[in-house]
C-alpha cells in the first residue's frame, strides 16, 4: 500500500509539472539557445539584431525581435529566385531558364557584380543571370530577373504564404538612385531628408514613388550614376548614409524569412523538382564569412547573404549531423542593422556566432 501511495504522488508531483523537459531534449535545448543568442547580442551593443532559428525536426524555435522588419540588402533576392521557380513550374508562357535577356543601359545598377560593365546588348540566359544574383550577388543581374517575373509577383508570393512582415519591391537600382536623390521628389534633399521623407510615406506611395524615380532615370548613363555614388561617398558621412540606406530598401523580418526557408525545405512552396534546384543554388553561395564561419568543415549550408552601408544579414539553412548520426537542418536568420563604420566583421562574427551556437545546442 506504501508503494502504490509513493507511485501515486510521484505521478502526481510529475504531472503537475507539464514544462519539465528531460536533458537534451528540443525543449531544454532551444531554451538553452535563447539564453546563449541573447548573451551574444548583448556584448555587440549599437547594433540593433532580429535573429530568427528554426529547428525543423521539432519546430522548436528561437526569436529575438524576430517579427520586426529590418532591411534586408541583397537578402531579398531568395524571394525573387523563389517566385521566378514558381512562375516556371506553374507554366507561365514564355518562361524558362534558356530564356536569354537583353542588357540595357537602364538596367545597369551600380555595387556586386559585373554584369554592369558588359556591352548594352549583351545576353544572358535566365540561368546564368539567377547564378550572378544569387552567388555573388550580383544588382544588375537581379534587378534583369526581378522585372521579368514582375515587381509586385513578390510580395503576392509573400501574401500568399501569410509572410506579411516583408515588403518586397524595390530594383537595386531604384533604391540607390532614390538614396543619391536622383528623382524630381528627392533632389537637392540631404541624405537624412530622403530618409525622412521616405519614411512618412505610406507603402501604396512609396511604391509609386519608386517607379517615377524609375522612369525619370531610365536614360542615365552608368558613368553619371557612378558619379553621382563617389560624390555621396565623398560628401556625406558614413551616418547619413546608413540612414538612408536602412530607410530606403526592402523589408523582411527575420521570422517571415525563417518560415519562407522551412517551407522551400520542406516542398510546400514548389515541387522537388523546382525545390532542389534552388537549394542548389543557395548552396552555392561565394560569401561564407557569417553563417558558416565557425561551423565545423564539410557543414552543408544553403544560405544568402546581404550587405549594404549599416546592415549585414545572413539567411539560410544548417544541417546539422547529431550525435546520433542524424542529418537535421536548422534555419539561421540574422539581420544586423546599424552598424557603424568600422564594425562590419563585428556584425559578420555575431552571425557567425549565432550560427554555431544553434549548431552545437541540436547536436
Amino acid at each position: 500500500m506504501r508503494r502504490l501511495l509513493l507511485t501515486l504522488l510521484l505521478l502526481a508531483l510529475f504531472g503537475a509539472l507539464p514544462s519539465f523537459a528531460l536533458p537534451g531534449d528540443p525543449a531544454r535545448r532551444s531554451r538553452a539557445l535563447q539564453t546563449r543568442v541573447e548573451a551574444l547580442l548583448a556584448q555587440t551593443p549599437g547594433m540593433k539584431a532580429g535573429v530568427s532559428i528554426l529547428h525543423l525536426p521539432s519546430g522548436e524555435r528561437v526569436e529575438v525581435r524576430g517579427h520586426q522588419p529590418h532591411p534586408l540588402a541583397s537578402v531579398f533576392k531568395v524571394p525573387v529566385m523563389l517566385e521566378l521557380a514558381r512562375q516556371i513550374q506553374k507554366g507561365s508562357p514564355g518562361l524558362d531558364l534558356e530564356q536569354v535577356l537583353i542588357l540595357r543601359d537602364q538596367d545597369r545598377c551600380l555595387g556586386s557584380g559585373s554584369l554592369q560593365h558588359r556591352p548594352t546588348g549583351t545576353r544572358i540566359p535566365l540561368r546564368e543571370a539567377v547564378e550572378l544574383m544569387m552567388t555573388i550577388s550580383d544588382n544588375t543581374a537581379t534587378d534583369l530577373v526581378f522585372e521579368r517575373i514582375g515587381i509586385s509577383s513578390v510580395n503576392r508570393l509573400l501574401t500568399g504564404l501569410d509572410l506579411r512582415q516583408s515588403d518586397i519591391y524595390l530594383k537595386n537600382r531604384v533604391a540607390w538612385l532614390i538614396s543619391l536623390g536622383m528623382g524630381s521628389r528627392f533632389r537637392g534633399m540631404s541624405p537624412r531628408q530622403i530618409a525622412a521623407t521616405w519614411s512618412k510615406m505610406s507603402p501604396e506611395e512609396r511604391h509609386r514613388v519608386a517607379r517615377q524615380v524609375e522612369a525619370e532615370n531610365a536614360s542615365l548613363p552608368l558613368s553619371r550614376f557612378q558619379a553621382a555614388e563617389d560624390a555621396s561617398a565623398r560628401n556625406n558621412s558614413h551616418a547619413e548614409n546608413l540612414a538612408v540606406a536602412a530607410a530606403v530598401e526592402n523589408l523582411g523580418s527575420p521570422s517571415d524569412f525563417s518560415r519562407l526557408l522551412a517551407g522551400l525545405w520542406k516542398a510546400e512552396i514548389l515541387d522537388r523538382k523546382w525545390t532542389d534546384y534552388c537549394l542548389g543554388v543557395l548552396s552555392r553561395q561565394k560569401y561564407r564569412t557569417r553563417i558558416p564561419r565557425l561551423l565545423p568543415a564539410g557543414t552543408r549550408v544553403w544560405h544568402k547573404t546581404g550587405t549594404l552601408a549599416g546592415i549585414v544579414n545572413d539567411a539560410g539553412i544548417v544541417e546539422v549531423q547529431t550525435r546520433q548520426n542524424r542529418r537535421e537542418p536548422v534555419v539561421v536568420v540574422v539581420f544586423v542593422r546599424d552598424v557603424q563604420e568600422g564594425r562590419e566583421e563585428a556584425a559578420a562574427e555575431l552571425i557567425a556566432k549565432i550560427a554555431r551556437a544553434a549548431w552545437e545546442e541540436w547536436r
